[in-house]
């Protein structure tokens, strides 16, 4: 069934032919709802036939419209002072939101810190049990170092040692025999010539007695210099032993020192990747804070707006005043003309038919009635007297929060609860008591009459 439209209300009867035969809606009204109801892939949230019968149905059109304008009339003053706390209140509290969004913040932010500070204490402790070792091992190393340069001393002295018992063991041998030669002027002589050329037997056990003495003499000295030998050779073994011990050893601090040094290193890179990160949170700190302060103050100056506001809510001079210096216009022909744009596509920053965003749309839509109004949906809703729900009138703009706190999308109020806007698929017609448009209804305003 067509839909004509008038004053702020759909009115419906079971017949068509019934409506106009009582004055009702002109045939290029309906014409109008017939050709939106046309447009691809448009709707019109599932509404399609709408009865009232709270109105006397021989009503004719010219009747209706006077009926339901001295109602809007009447009650346009509570309507403006109710709505105008509507919009205070939303946005009081989205500054409250986000106060207590910010004072969370702050709070992570000083808990972020604290806890970096703990951590920055724990490896600076850490930091100063890896510093105490490899001063350790740096001391143990040094003294391992001093016991190397004694030790190997001591080799080379025992080496020489050796090799000076053996040169005077060589030397002793060659003494021992030089006593039995010095006593013949001939040469070499061996022990049994020695005993064969005895003149007497006196003479001979004489000799004898020399021979076991030089034989004695020169055993014993083999031996104590074997001994001494056999002694230099268990010190040097010893020694040399030792000597790989304490290389060893210096490897292996050697080694704890490097492990000690890179266990440094990265607690240092930790300790100041930790501070870096406490000095960028206690900037961010700051800038919570000083945000908070703003906010806090928006919220102030919000508070006294609102005190404002209910001052004004009882000086009906004020809201009579600004109502009778608003535009008067054609509210029909306006909201004819804005129908002609259904399914024109949505354009962010658009301001014009190739493409609107919500705000040019109703930009446009006024201008082409000769009303100008500002650009942006948060500056349109300042503009005008504020309008209570029940009390929306046609041409009024509607305001909703959608993807941020304040008045971030605009629509013309064309009656019935429904809106034409340009929204994502374009401009449309809506509901704004729907799921998705009612819990981010945001207040409305009069700007015309």
């Amino acid at each position: 069934m067509p839909r004509p439209r008038g004053c702020g209300l759909f009115f419906f009867c079971k017949k068509k032919a019934n409506y106009r035969e009582r004055g009702g809606e002109s045939a290029d009204r309906v014409e109008i709802y017939e050709l939106a109801m046309r447009q691809p892939g448009f709707l019109v949230n599932g509404i399609r036939i709408l009865y009232v019968n709270d109105l006397p149905i021989d009503l004719n059109w010219g009747d209706s419209v006077k009926l339901v304008k001295r109602v809007c009339v009447t009650m346009i003053c509570m309507a403006t002072l109710l709505n105008s706390q509507v919009s205070f209140a939303t946005t009081l509290a989205g500054a409250k939101q986000q106060a207590a969004a910010l004072k969370n913040q702050i709070s992570s932010t000083t808990l972020q810190i604290q806890q970096d500070q703990v951590r920055v204490e724990t490896l600076k402790t850490r930091l100063g049990l890896i510093n105490h070792s490899l001063q350790n091992v740096r001391v143990a190393m040094s003294a391992n170092l001093a016991h190397m340069r004694v030790v190997n001393h001591q080799l080379v002295v025992l080496g020489k040692r050796i090799k000076v018992n053996e040169r005077q063991l060589t030397t002793t041998r060659t003494e021992l025999q030089g006593q039995l030669k010095t006593m013949y002027e001939h040469g070499t002589v061996s022990y049994l010539q020695v005993l064969f050329q005895s003149t007497s037997f006196q003479d001979f056990l004489t000799r004898l007695n020399m021979l076991v003495t030089v034989a004695n003499a020169g055993q014993a000295l083999e031996k104590r210099f074997q001994a001494l030998k056999q002694t230099l050779a268990v010190q040097h073994r010893q020694t040399v032993s030792y000597y790989g011990e304490l290389i060893h050893t210096q490897v292996s601090d050697n080694v704890l020192q490097q492990a000690d040094v890179l266990l440094q290193q990265e607690q240092q890179q930790s300790i100041q990747s930790i501070q870096t990160n406490m000095s960028n949170q206690q900037l961010r700190h700051g800038e919570l804070e000083s945000q908070l302060q703003l906010t806090q103050q928006q919220i102030a100056s919000i508070e006294a707006a609102t005190a404002r506001a209910e001052q004004l809510m009882h000086n009906t001079t004020y809201v009579s005043q600004t109502v009778a210096g608003m535009p008067s216009i054609n509210l029909q022909n306006m909201l004819k003309y804005a129908e002609g744009y259904l399914g024109t596509p949505y354009s962010w920053g658009g301001t014009s038919p190739s493409g609107f965003d919500c705000s040019g749309f109703t930009q446009y839509v006024f201008a082409h009635s000769g009303v100008s109004i500002l650009r942006t949906s948060e500056q349109q809703f300042a503009e005008g007297v504020s309008v209570s729900y029940p009390n929306l009138s046609l041409g009024d703009l509607v305001f909703f929060s959608t993807y941020a706190p304040g008045a971030t999308h605009v629509g013309i109020y064309i009656g019935n609860g429904l809106m034409i806007d340009a929204q994502d698929y374009g401009v449309s017609i809506d509901n704004i008591s729907n799921s998705y448009w009612g819990p981010k209804y945001l207040g409305a305003r009069q700007l015309v009459k």
